[in-house]
């Protein structure tokens, strides 16, 4: 069966009930784990502006290196590889080094997140022969199939406390979400449509969850109460909104929507009220991520043949067009500290590889590169 996948969702092809292949290497992203203030350093949003960043690339292999996803603690970074033959999760330290396969298994692993402790990680595999949700301690060992379902069940996210997992499943017929405890148990449908529903996301303080949902005839977000309420339209607009994620102090969430015949981002307030355009570009806007201070949010914008990364403000004001020799670039992530992002990028055509972008300036480059491929901005 033919399917799209863009902006992180599968473009919803008639029939609607597909099997789920969520890459997300082009796409709106995992949900992150809020880390602990004191971690973000207040003088970074003035720096951006004034310094020039740099790319510092972390991994160099023949084949498609994805989804790098930060530890809540800031110190390593968890992605998928198939250096080994089969797509495995991986993890490595934030300059590149110790490089270690955590999964070792023959199946296909991916969607990997970490636990708010950065204890653990969630990932999906078909070990057992279909897609499961598993869990397993963050150096790979103690792996253990959570979902233990017939059906297909992808995209795990964590609750803020740890002790939930929320993912989709087609368990059902459709797409739905659904929750289960930490240990598998209390498994709980939480959307009962035949539309399908994903890009699930909690609100920092576990009261509401936001997901996206074709259920009006095109993709719509939506809020519901953490527990699965009768979920209502945020967006209420004919035309395609997708890629929601909250402001780390929930009172906002960025989304795209191509509105205005454009893909464009914007900002709402988190009861779907005061929706406003952040951007104006020739370009496709994709993937929002909001800064940890909750100031700025980094995208993506997707032009004829390549694709950079930018920061705007609340403001709509453009802080820092990123364009370098990498021309293509997809999943932006901002570190906990807010000095860095990550994405994945490919230089002259060749594999996906995973990228540091150093928010403000060499020096600090400098001091993690392992690589010694540093490249300036122009």
């Amino acid at each position: 069966m033919e399917f799209n996948v863009h902006r992180g969702r599968l473009e919803r092809i008639v029939p609607s009930i597909i099997v789920f292949l969520a890459a997300l290497l082009a796409g709106c992203g995992m949900q992150g784990i809020p880390t602990d203030s004191s971690l973000f350093d207040a003088t970074i949003p003035d720096r951006i502006s004034r310094t020039t960043p740099v790319i510092v690339r972390l991994t160099e292999t023949e084949t498609d290196e994805e989804n790098p996803v930060w530890s809540p603690d800031g110190t390593r970074l968890a992605f998928e590889s198939s250096r080994d033959g089969n797509k495995e999760i991986y993890a490595m330290d934030v300059d590149g080094r110790r490089t270690r396969n955590l999964t070792q298994n023959a199946a296909n692993d991916d969607d990997p997140i970490w636990s708010p402790d950065s204890r653990q990680l969630l990932f999906v595999s078909n070990r057992d022969g279909n897609k499961e949700i598993y869990v397993m301690d963050s150096d790979g060992s103690n792996p253990r199939n959570l979902s233990r379902n017939a059906a297909n069940d992808r995209w795990p996210v964590w609750s803020y406390d740890g002790l939930t997992v929320m993912f989709i499943s087609d368990r059902s017929g459709s797409w739905d979400l659904f929750s289960m405890n930490l240990d598998g148990t209390d498994q709980r449908r939480l959307t009962t449509t035949a539309a399908v529903e994903d890009n699930q996301k909690w609100s920092p303080d576990m009261k509401h969850v936001v997901f996206v949902s074709n259920q009006s005839g095109n993709n719509e977000i939506y809020l519901m109460d953490g527990k699965g309420s009768v979920p209502r339209s945020l967006t209420r607009n004919s035309s395609e909104n997708t890629c929601p994620n909250w402001s780390p102090d929930g009172k906002h969430i960025a989304f795209v929507s191509n509105r205005t015949g454009n893909w464009e981002l914007y900002v709402m307030d988190a009861d779907g009220s005061h929706q406003r355009q952040l951007t104006r570009t020739p370009e496709e806007e994709d993937s929002p991520r909001w800064s940890p201070d909750g100031k700025m949010i980094a995208f993506v914008s997707k032009g004829e043949g390549s694709a950079f990364i930018s920061v705007v403000d609340l403001a709509g004001r453009i802080q820092k067009t990123m364009t370098d020799t990498v021309s293509e670039k997809e999943v932006p992530s901002w570190s906990p500290d807010g000095s860095r992002i990550s994405f994945i990028g490919k230089e002259n055509g060749g594999p996906w590889q995973i990228f540091l972008m150093h928010l403000w300036g060499p020096q600090q480059a400098k001091r993690e590169d392992r690589l010694g491929s540093i490249a300036a901005f122009p």
